[in-house]
């Protein structure tokens, strides 16, 4: 794949951390019975007891302790500039309600006010108020929510994974019939169906190391019996991505071939599968939550610097992408074993 530039330096200019980057979770207190959350309930902040908490009046009561809810600016066109956790309601003689809220994240721009309202995040599907930033990635387990806020699991067949795991019984299916299930949250396991049909058996598993507000680290395996060789591939890789900014996040790969067969330095675009490599690129979450993906990549065996640019349009379940990759970036005609070639790619989680 083209890549144009090889290293980015992208500044944060839009949110901070009271403490630590805190990631939003949307979840439904254990402790309360599940209520219909009316779209429509807002809240108005109408005073601020210190520099992490508020108090807000609201006429309705379908708010929950527990329940993360934004922030939106009274002034016209600014929208959502921060996210609170309610952690108290109390009744008020006049029938109305008062929340007691404590700041998760706030943009560096503009401040909470009294009078700003909060409202429920409606993250089941796409919203105009929610523009696309790492601040708003939704990496804990919730009910009906969209794929769009989620952290990528895979930039693609060409590309490779993330470090990111699926969900506990989460599905990954694509088009070419690989299908990916979540054992764990931490631990997520992967074939291609239609190979092991075809007498080509194999397997893959991710496991989660280490997560933290801005860094995930995650070690795969993949084995793969190739019968035009008689031989099986294995690869042992590490997957490191990094928040840099509100809106991109770093991915870094390196696999090592421990198993390989002779035909491998052919069928370098796909990752992971009896050549060694190592890859670092970015993805750039856009407004609408769509992804623009680029980097570098380099092969070992071939000693060739390959890359790819590509862009993902995300659906509440759906993602489909278009990529330009290059096996290598030196050799300009159309070949995906040393050259320049475009890849689609096709896949719903669920």
């Amino acid at each position: 794949m083209l890549c144009i530039v090889w290293g980015i330096s992208a500044q944060a200019n839009t949110y901070y951390a009271m403490d630590e980057e805190v990631q939003i979770s949307v979840r439904a207190p254990a402790s309360e019975p599940e209520v219909e959350v009316d779209p429509t309930s807002l809240a108005r902040i109408n005073s601020i007891l210190d520099n992490k908490t508020i108090k807000a009046t609201t006429n309705f009561k379908d708010w929950r302790v527990g329940e993360t809810v934004s922030v939106e600016s009274q002034k016209s066109g600014v929208g959502i500039i921060g996210f609170m956790e309610v952690i108290g309601i109390s009744n008020n003689e006049d029938g109305t309600y008062q929340l007691t809220a404590e700041l998760l994240r706030q943009s560096r721009v503009h401040f909470i006010q009294i009078g700003d309202e909060i409202s429920h995040i409606d993250l089941s599907s796409d919203n105009e108020k929610y523009k696309g930033t790492t601040d708003l990635l939704v990496k804990s387990r919730g009910k009906n929510i969209s794929a769009k806020y989620k952290p990528l699991y895979t930039q693609g067949v060409s590309v490779g994974e993330t470090a990111e795991t699926l969900w506990k019984e989460e599905f990954l299916i694509t088009w070419f019939g690989s299908v990916s299930y979540g054992l764990t949250d931490r631990l997520s396991v992967n074939t291609i169906v239609l190979a092991d049909l075809a007498d080509a058996p194999n397997a893959a598993a991710k496991y989660r190391l280490y997560q933290s507000d801005s860094n995930v680290f995650s070690f795969g395996t993949n084995a793969a019996y190739v019968p035009k060789d008689s031989s099986t591939t294995l690869n042992f890789t590490v997957f490191w991505d990094s928040v840099s900014s509100e809106s991109v996040i770093s991915h870094t790969m390196f696999t090592v071939a421990a198993m390989s067969f002779a035909s491998a330095e052919d069928i370098t675009a796909v990752k992971s599968l009896g050549t060694t490599s190592f890859q670092t690129g970015y993805e750039f979450i856009l407004d609408n939550w769509d992804r623009v993906l680029l980097g570098p990549s380099y092969n070992f065996e071939t000693k060739a610097l390959g890359g790819y640019l590509t862009y993902v349009k995300i659906w509440d379940r759906f993602h489909f992408s278009l990529s330009l990759n290059s096996t290598d970036v030196s050799s300009f005609k159309i070949s995906p074993v040393d050259g320049y070639f475009f890849l689609f790619d096709a896949y719903w989680r669920f």
